[in-house]
């Protein structure tokens, strides 16, 4: 059937600057992780003017030394979906532990050769950012993962030269677990797991739920508490040159972290 379509004429002053007018950030987030997107997006909430973006890259259902390893390959192209076309102020791996598995420089040159010129954010090389901002030297670490993963994460603040004073883990398998870890079970994780000599608490992944819990934890705890999904959302934010920093969830965001 012809149809007679009305055409609507528009002209410069039709269209404003759209979304993530502010900041725009684009995030590789794993196929089975259910929680980043959300997490994140409360972490961000706060902070007008800024979006991220999704892609996703195939992931194993057990989080194990070579699952996380596996996923390098997939990782320019998951990048290249990012909002093609569109400007992005920086792009995120969002994965603590793949980062260390597959090497931070191997990550960085995989996103950059999507995005070539556009900063890269990695929840722990942020986080590890962040600490030493806020002058901690000695940490407790709590993660999701089984040992050999876990045993990653960790080895990364040593190589940073964190002094670890305690670690402790769920020993989960992955996604389809950690995503639905309580907020209740991460707040008793985190009292049996930080250590009374250390500065800070790390709680590693981007799969744990986290938003809405810092700000109580630190109250509880009285040191700073940094995890995987603020550290990338704070790390974004910086990259991009945000103002209003103090805006955002917990210590790290209230201008002690340079």
């Amino acid at each position: 059937m012809d149809r007679a379509w009305q055409i609507v004429e528009s002209d410069a002053e039709s269209f404003d600057e759209g979304p993530g007018a502010t900041a725009s950030f684009g995030m590789v987030v794993l196929s089975v992780d259910r929680a980043t997107v959300g997490d994140c997006g409360r972490f961000l909430a706060p902070f007008p003017g800024t979006e991220f973006y999704v892609s996703r890259v195939p992931m194993s259902a057990v989080a194990s030394p070579a699952s996380l390893a596996a996923m390098a390959e997939h990782l320019t192209e998951a990048t290249a979906r990012l909002v093609p076309g569109g400007p992005l102020d920086a792009v995120a791996f969002s994965c603590t532990s793949g980062l260390v598995a597959i090497g931070a420089e191997r990550v960085h040159e995989a996103l950059l050769a999507a995005r070539p010129g556009v900063p890269v954010v990695t929840p722990v090389e942020a986080a590890a950012r962040a600490l030493s901002g806020l002058g901690v030297r000695r940490l407790s670490v709590l993660a999701p993962y089984h040992i050999g993963a876990s045993d990653l994460v960790a080895g990364h603040f040593e190589d940073a030269g964190f002094v670890l004073d305690r670690c402790a883990t769920f020993d989960l398998d992955g996604d389809l677990q950690m995503n639905r870890l309580s907020g209740a079970a991460i707040k008793a994780g985190a009292a049996r797991t930080l250590h009374p000599d250390s500065d800070a608490l790390f709680i590693s992944c981007t799969g744990l739920r986290t938003a809405g819990l810092v700000a109580d934890l630190e109250a509880a705890l009285g040191v700073p508490v940094v995890t995987s999904n603020q550290a990338t959302v704070w790390g974004c934010l910086t990259a991009a040159g945000y103002p209003e920093m103090a805006r955002g969830e917990g210590r790290l965001f209230a201008g002690a972290a340079a």
